[in-house]
């Protein structure tokens, strides 16, 4: 440690500390999120949210052994299912829009 870790003023702790909470790149710093999680009304979104649901029942499920906290986690899973199912097919839809007519980019043989 150098010793400029020990002049810290109680200001700047607060300051990152507020930076933390806000869970966004530092000030200056261009912003490249994957994904914003506010952004609650879409596929991706409620997707996560139902992906944390099921991560928190599941830990309560495999600390606890509370059989209703496995049925809800299995409510889950099928939920995530559904919006992964939901989320491939406007991906579909958006490649299909994009293309200008050529032959088909990807493989959807399957579908």
């Amino acid at each position: 440690m150098s010793d400029d870790d020990f002049n810290v003023t109680p200001r700047d702790r607060r300051a990152e500390e507020r930076r933390k909470q806000e869970l966004g790149p530092p000030p200056g710093t261009p912003e490249r999120r994957v994904f914003d999680r506010r952004v609650q009304g879409s596929t991706t979104g409620q997707l996560l949210i139902e992906v944390g649901r099921f991560a928190a029942e599941n830990m309560v499920f495999r600390q606890k052994g509370n059989k209703a906290a496995a049925r809800r986690a299995r409510k889950h899973l099928s939920q995530i299912m559904k919006l992964a199912k939901l989320r491939r097919a406007e991906i579909s839809a958006e490649i299909k829009g994009s293309s200008s007519g050529g032959p088909d980019d990807g493989d959807d043989s399957d579908e």
